[in-house]
């Protein structure tokens, strides 16, 4: 008995435009993704990076004046339009290199970081940024233990006195409530974000330090905070359980306008939100065209550079391995048609395709190799027998893929047989 084939024309989600438009240019997600689609409205400043600042908390990073000027420069090449540069009352150091990012005249805002404390707020003005970060931890754990047993009356008021002492200054006032996610009194949260806009922040930021929160908690906070008050709200998570860039999309399509980022993900611990990934998702699931997205591997691999910190090979968007393929049927797949196992071209970020050969891979993936990357021209039947020959050497306990030089000896030495 035969089946009939149903036709496929009333999947109206294959009708998406944003999905036309991404096919056109070679780019084939998952059609699933623009099922019920809703456009997000989102301006110039929806990527906060914070690799300058947060990024300089990771471990064994230090960064110096012209390092920072490096990747300033290079994340407004890209079009990051909001650059979080470090917190000038920590050093002399911090507070010279944020007036020298300052001096820059880029076209990205430079924001500073600061307590909510006159003196700190006093200093990050002082160098000239557009913007100040004013942080103040709002959960019980920080509230108790930090601050010493301070009311949340002491809070709202000690917050509305900061804000308002900020916003006087003439600068962008950001609000930023360390901890937002693990204070359990929803109507304190509330009524802090409201002090906060009443105040004079013309932003507000929600804060998952410690990287506990679940998409659908991320959802219901924004929808909760969304009713409260009436400026963008902002979000800053960590990665601690790997939910960062998933918790960041669904802050945006929940109301959020603007997620923090730090390039490679670097940051406290597990890091935060990857500049790079979330560019790379805000395009293709989204459709924001603000940025560059052909330099963000060049970007990845000078902050690889000089903060010291490799990335993995399988990180996402711009890993080493990403676009490299070992197994003969995914090298058969790619060299007959890339779109068997990428879904995006391989310059699209900037990266490069590439074959390895080792024992699970296949004739054809040799023929490349020798051809694209060697200057070798040989058969089928010459390629059969050099995988033989590989299989054979993994057999007798070869535990790394072959090298170029490796593969040339043994291309050369099956062609003067």
């Amino acid at each position: 008995m035969g089946f009939k084939v149903m036709n496929g024309n009333n999947n109206n989600y294959l009708n998406n435009s944003l999905l036309n438009n991404l096919n056109k240019s070679g780019i084939y997600p998952s059609p699933y993704n623009y099922v019920d689609y809703q456009k997000i409205e989102l301006d110039e400043y929806v990527i906060h990076d914070s690799t300058l600042r947060e990024g300089e908390q990771t471990p064994n990073i230090i960064l110096s004046l012209n390092d920072k000027i490096r990747i300033a420069k290079k994340l407004n090449e890209i079009g990051i339009r909001r650059i979080e540069a470090g917190f000038p009352a920590a050093s002399d150091k911090q507070y010279n290199t944020i007036k020298s990012l300052v001096k820059l005249d880029l076209e990205a805002d430079i924001i500073a970081f600061a307590r909510a404390i006159k003196e700190d707020i006093d200093i990050a003005t002082e160098t000239g940024v557009q913007g100040i970060i004013v942080s103040y931890s709002i959960s019980s754990f920080h509230r108790e233990n930090k601050f010493r047993g301070l009311t949340k009356e002491e809070y709202l008021n000690k917050l509305m006195d900061a804000i308002s002492y900020a916003e006087n200054k003439g600068v962008l006032v950001l609000y930023s409530a360390e901890d937002t996610s693990r204070e359990k009194d929803l109507v304190f949260i509330k009524q802090a974000y409201k002090t906060a806009e009443q105040s004079g922040a013309k932003r507000a930021r929600v804060i998952d330090t410690l990287g506990c929160m679940s998409p659908s908690g991320v959802s219901f906070l924004i929808k909760e905070l969304k009713k409260t008050v009436k400026i963008p709200l902002e979000v800053h998570f960590h990665n601690d359980m790997g939910l960062s860039l998933a918790n960041s999309l669904i802050a945006l399509e929940s109301g959020a306008s603007t997620i923090s980022t730090c390039v490679n993900g670097i940051g406290e611990r597990a890091g935060i939100t990857a500049t790079e990934e979330a560019i790379a998702a805000l395009y293709i699931l989204y459709g924001i065209n603000f940025f560059d997205i052909n330099k963000l591997t060049n970007l990845s691999t000078l902050v690889e550079k000089l903060s010291r910190i490799k990335r993995p090979a399988n990180k996402p968007i711009t890993g080493k391995n990403v676009l490299i393929h070992s197994s003969g049927i995914h090298q058969d797949g790619i060299l007959k048609n890339p779109v068997t196992y990428e879904f995006y071209p391989e310059n699209l970020f900037g990266g490069s395709r590439n074959i390895e050969i080792n024992e699970l891979s296949g004739s054809k993936g040799i023929i490349w190799v020798a051809r694209k990357r060697l200057g070798f021209d040989i058969s089928e039947e010459q390629a059969k027998r050099i995988i033989q020959i590989i299989k054979t050497n993994f057999s007798s306990g070869k535990k790394t893929a072959y090298t170029k030089d490796e593969l040339k000896k043994l291309i050369v030495k099956t062609i003067e047989e």
